[in-house]
C-alpha cells in the first residue's frame, strides 16, 4: 500500500494497472469553474493520466502551442470571453487534428448535426467513472489513429 502526499492510501497494483490502461496519456482540462476543473483534474490524475489544466480557451490554446503530446482535451462549452468550447474544439480540430475532444456542458446536449461527429459530449453533472471511461476510450482511439 502507498500513502500519497495528501495522505490518501492506494494500492501499487491498482495504480500500475490504471497507468497501463491509460498509457499515462496527456489530457487537457479546460473549465472556467475552479471546483469543477479541480474535480476533473483530480479524477483523471487518480486514473493515471497526466493532466494539464486551463481556465479559459485562450489559456488552452497557449498550452496547445507548447505541447505536441496532448491526446485528449476535455472542454466546457460555456466559458467567459470571446472563445467558447465549440469554437475552441473547431480550432483544435483544424490545428491539432490528432487531439481527441470531449465537450462538456450542464445544458442540454446538442444534436449531432450541431457538433462535429468526431467529438464526444458529456453532460454535467457527470460521474467520475464516466469521465475516466470516456477519456480512456478516446486516448486509446487517438493512439491507434496515429
Amino acid at each position: 500500500m502507498i500513502v500519497n502526499a495528501d495522505g490518501a492510501a492506494s494500492s501499487m497494483i491498482d495504480a500500475a494497472s490504471m497507468h497501463s490502461s491509460t498509457g499515462g496519456a496527456l489530457v487537457l482540462v479546460v473549465e472556467d469553474e475552479e471546483l469543477v476543473r479541480q474535480f476533473a483534474v483530480e479524477t483523471l490524475r487518480d486514473a493515471g493520466f497526466e493532466v494539464l489544466e486551463a481556465a479559459s480557451a485562450q489559456d488552452a490554446l497557449q498550452i496547445l502551442e507548447q505541447r505536441s503530446d496532448l491526446k485528449v482535451m476535455v472542454t466546457d462549452v460555456r466559458m467567459p470571453g470571446p472563445v467558447n468550447g465549440y469554437f475552441l474544439a473547431k480550432r483544435v480540430r483544424e490545428r491539432w487534428p490528432y487531439v481527441e475532444i470531449i465537450l462538456v456542458s450542464g445544458y442540454a446536449a446538442p444534436s449531432r448535426q450541431d457538433i462535429n461527429v468526431e467529438w464526444d459530449f458529456l453532460v454535467k453533472p457527470y460521474e467520475s467513472d464516466e469521465l475516466v471511461r470516456r477519456v480512456q476510450s478516446l486516448a486509446r482511439r487517438g493512439v491507434s489513429a496515429r
